[in-house]
Formats: structure tokens, C-alpha cells, sequence
């Protein structure tokens, strides 16, 4: 009887709407990202892709679908819990070890391979580090040491590079990179380079020099880098490609009128240079002839979270590139907080952003052995992307898609059905949130969609003697056939009466809450046109 009711119920509703149309609508394609750049009428228009009106710790999943992001996990802690400040990888002959430099100073050396770590006999007192991998050793610079070069030998020997100024002076970097065999620092305007192969010879007379205010320009270098076959030389306001090998054949041209503050926010990946001006660009090569150009602002869709950053301490944003899922992590200075809590990240195949919110105090991050490592003011190192957990803190996760309006927006519609389509080689447990009418605040009540992973189903008889066994496939101590079952599957949700449009939000935050999410169904949407 009362499913008669019910059926009544549903059939005066669409009566009510004097129907026209009766359709369905699928979502197929969640690889937006982040997208702030829209208005909420047209960020939901794409019938195409799915971009997001915003999202915590949740990821793309093959290129299409949406999945919780893995945690972080401890990896090692120094014997006094005290800021790490800067950390960087090297590696010689396969085997890998982690500097690491702290806020009182002291300088350690964390070794894979056998899981020791040791103290250096060596203090620095600035604030600022910069390293550069070189030869079977590393090159660190602050703002107030004297540059020097740890040895990858047994005993982590220290090298003074020796670096003077054009007037014999011991002078401090603002930047530091390899170019072609020589180490190249600036001070300034002018750049210094040393002899070819070497780190501590910066003599003229030995094949090493200098350059000064190129093009007549005096404005300070804030970054260099490698790109390509070129020396990238930043200012706050423009860029120089250097290129040729040796001092006879050096050649220094203007490339654009955009540049960056922040040394260490650029990075290569494949044909392009990132870096951070008054949004994210990147040196590209393109064409036949490997033409070098200056590329379209890559952070549009994330603009108006830059109102968030602090731009006194924007200089401090650190870019890494994590090549194994094909991303870029930003971490930028938020207003009002000195750690790195919350990371953008950039899925540069799908030119997709979302968020990643830890709840470690982070301080500094570097890469390590294909993994991106986070440092906190604890003395502790985090291997990232990595467990199900923040080293045993559950992750908590959002996601929330655009206002929908399915069909035309001026239209109310009825939806008698909806369906998350997931993932089944995931265990999906979340909670679902409708919001309707463009009215972000105000939702119907949370339902949880639960849906458990089994690899295989298996037919069989099991012990107990008043089963009933006619429908098995075989005893359980047989070998019985396997049962393989789909990759996905659909789960119901409820949508309660009517609206112009309607945002679906999922959320977890319990340890075994997860999504995997391929793909969202509207069925019998009935339009009152």
C-alpha cells in the first residue's frame, strides 16, 4: 500500500510540471579542478568537464574521476626537535642521502641506504639556505656564510669555495645554480661564474668571471636557473637568457618583460620553465625551430586565492615538481600563518588545481628519491603522498561540485533519481550534501553512501549442515569457481523536490572515510518549460 502511495506522490509531483521533457544527464569527466574564475552560473555550464567549486585533500583520479589524496608518513626526526629551515637531496652512484639544515644552525646528513644520520662539524647562521647539487657533492649559500661544498664521502668533508666579488672581496649570494660545467652565483646585478668543473675557483685568470648590469640594467637578480641550452636570469621585472659554454662565446639577450622575486618558486617540467610573477608563467618551447616564448598566465582559475597569500613574504614561495603523478606543489605564505599548511597543486597534464590541507606546521620541502619530503618546526621529516593517514591523523577531505543547472538554468527541474558512480577497487564511505538554487550555505540533511570493495565473489557450499546448498556452485574445500565482478558501481542518493540547480558536496573525515568517484548520473530529470 504504500508503495501505491508513493508512486501516486511522485506521478502528481511531475503532473505538477506539466512536462515536456523527461532526460538524463552524466558526468563522465570530473578533471576540472579548482576554478575560481567564474561566476557560480557559469562555472556549472560545461557539459564537457566537470570543474569544482572547491575541494580539501582530494585529487584526480585516472585522469577523470576524483579520489581521496594519500597522507604523509614520518620518515625520520632529529635528536633535537627544533625547526628544520632547508633540506636537499643527494645522490651519487645510486645511493641517496637528505642535508638537512635546522634554525639553530647544525647541519645533518641522513643517509637511505643504512637509515644513519649524522652531525656535521659545521654551523651556518643565516636563515636563507640555498643549495645546488654539483659533482659528487653539494654547494650551500646563505644570506650571512661563507659559501662552502659538502664532499659525498664517508666523512661529509667541507669545502670554502672561495667566492669573491670583481673587488677581492668574500661576498654572500642571493642566488645560486650549475650552468654548463660552472657554478654561477649573483650578488646584485652582476654574475659570477666559476672555472670550468670547479666550485672554489672564481678567478678571472682561470677561465672564471663576472658579468655586470645587463643591458644597463642595475635592478637586482632574484633567481637564475637553467632552461634548455640557456641560463635563465630573473629580475623582479624581466627576464635574461643567457646562453653559449665558454667566456668568449657568452651571450646575454632581454627575453620579457616579467620576472619574479621568489628564487625558489621556478621549475623545469618537460619543455616548460614555471615561475611565480603576479601569477604563474612559464618559459616554453614550441614549434619546429624550439622557439623559446613567454606562455599565457597558468593560474587564472586560482587567481582570487592569491588575495590570500602574504605578499610581504611571497618571495619565500617554494615550487617542487612531483614528475611521478605529473604535478607541481606550490607552497605558498597564507596571511596570517608562517607554515606551509595548505599546498596547491597542479596536475599539469589536465591543467587541473586542487588543494592539499596537512596538519603539520611545515617549514620547508625539497625532493627526494621521487618523493616530495615536508620538514616541520618539530625536527621531523615526512615522506608525502604516502598512507592512508597524516602520520596516523585522519585525513579530512572535500569536494564539491559547480551548481548544476541540468538543462536551462531558468528552468525548475524535479530529479528522481541520482547515482554516484564509484570506484569498486576502492572502499567508498562518505558523506553526501545537496545544495540547491546557488545558496552555498544551506544544504539538506547529510546521507552516507557507503560502498565496500571485494576483488571477487565466490560461490560455494560453506559447513553448516541446514544450509541450503542448492544453488552453490561447489563444496568449500573444493576449488570453486571465481566470481569476478565490476570495476564500478552505482549508488543512490536522494535529492528532495524541486530547484533551479543543485551542487552535490561529499565530504569524510573519519580514518576509514574514502572516494573514489568516476562519474555522477541524473535520471528522469523533469523540467516545468
Amino acid at each position: 500500500m504504500s508503495e501505491v502511495l508513493s508512486a501516486q506522490k511522485s506521478v502528481g509531483i511531475v503532473k505538477e510540471f506539466e512536462v515536456r521533457k523527461n532526460m538524463d544527464i552524466n558526468y563522465f569527466d570530473l578533471s576540472g579542478g579548482i576554478c575560481q574564475s567564474s561566476t557560480k552560473t557559469e562555472l556549472g555550464l560545461s557539459s564537457k568537464i566537470l570543474y569544482w567549486t572547491d575541494s580539501k585533500n582530494i585529487e584526480l583520479y585516472n585522469n577523470k574521476g576524483i579520489v581521496k589524496q594519500k597522507g604523509n608518513t614520518l620518515l625520520l626526526n632529529l635528536p633535537d626537535k627544533e625547526p628544520i629551515i632547508a633540506m636537499n637531496e643527494m645522490e651519487s652512484d645510486g645511493l641517496y642521502k637528505l642535508i638537512i639544515a635546522t634554525k639553530s644552525g647544525k647541519i645533518y646528513v641522513y643517509s637511505e641506504s643504512s637509515g644513519s644520520l649524522k652531525l656535521l662539524n659545521k654551523t651556518i647562521s643565516g636563515k636563507k639556505v640555498q643549495f645546488v647539487n654539483f659533482l659528487r657533492g653539494v654547494i650551500v649559500a646563505t644570506e650571512s656564510d661563507e659559501m662552502f661544498y659538502i664532499k659525498d664521502n664517508s666523512n661529509f668533508d667541507i669545502v670554502d669555495c672561495n667566492l669573491k666579488n670583481k673587488a677581492g672581496n668574500i661576498f654572500y649570494p642571493d642566488c645560486i645554480t650549475v650552468y654548463k660545467g660552472r657554478v654561477w652565483c649573483s650578488d646584485t646585478s652582476t654574475i659570477y661564474y666559476s672555472a670550468l668543473g670547479t666550485y672554489n675557483d672564481f678567478k678571472t685568470e682561470n677561465d672564471a668571471g663576472y658579468i655586470s648590469d645587463f643591458h644597463t640594467d642595475t635592478a637586482d637578480i632574484t633567481a637564475i636557473h637553467t632552461y634548455k641550452d640557456y641560463l635563465a636570469i630573473y629580475k623582479k621585472e624581466r627576464v635574461y637568457l643567457l646562453s653559449g659554454s665558454n667566456p668568449s662565446d657568452f651571450s646575454v639577450m632581454l627575453f620579457a618583460d616579467k620576472g619574479t622575486m621568489a628564487t625558489s618558486s621556478i621549475v623545469n617540467v618537460d619543455n616548460k620553465q614555471y615561475f611565480l610573477s603576479n601569477g604563474i608563467f612559464a618559459l616554453e618551447q614550441v614549434g619546429e625551430l624550439n622557439q623559446i616564448r613567454l606562455g599565457s598566465e597558468i593560474s587564472k582559475n586560482i587567481k582570487k586565492e592569491f588575495d590570500n597569500f602574504d605578499t610581504a613574504r611571497l618571495k619565500y614561495t617554494k615550487v617542487l615538481h612531483y614528475e611521478n603523478k605529473n604535478q607541481t606543489w606550490h607552497f605558498f605564505p597564507y596571511l596570517g600563518n608562517e607554515y606551509y599548511n595548505t599546498i596547491w597543486i597542479n596536475d599539469y597534464v589536465n591543467h587541473s588545481w586542487y588543494k592539499r590541507e596537512v596538519p603539520q606546521k611545515i617549514t620547508t620541502a625539497c625532493n627526494f628519491h621521487s618523493y616530495i619530503l615536508t620538514a616541520d618546526t618539530e625536527g621531523n621529516v615526512y615522506y608525502e603522498d604516502y598512507g592512508t593517514t597524516f602520520n596516523g591523523e585522519s585525513i579530512s577531505f572535500m569536494w564539491k561540485s559547480p551548481f548544476l543547472s541540468l538543462g536551462n538554468v531558468h528552468h525548475r527541474k524535479l530529479i528522481e533519481e541520482f547515482y554516484f558512480v564509484l570506484d569498486d577497487e576502492y572502499d567508498n564511505k562518505f558523506q553526501c550534501s545537496v545544495y540547491k538554487d546557488y545558496d552555498g550555505k544551506c544544504a539538506d540533511d547529510y546521507e552516507h553512501i557507503v560502498s565496500r570493495h571485494f576483488n571477487q565473489l565466490v560461490w560455494a557450499k560453506n559447513d553448516d549442515e541446514d544450509s541450503n546448498d542448492s544453488n552453490c556452485w561447489a563444496n568449500i574445500d573444493e576449488n570453486v569457481p571465481i566470481w569476478t565482478i565490476g570495476t564500478d558501481v552505482l549508488e543512490k542518493a536522494e535529492i528532495c523536490g524541486s530547484c533551479y540547480s543543485i551542487q552535490i558536496c561529499v565530504e569524510g573525515s573519519e580514518i576509514d572515510d574514502n572516494c573514489a568517484i568516476i562519474g555522477l548520473q541524473f535520471r528522469e530529470i523533469y523540467n516545468d518549460d
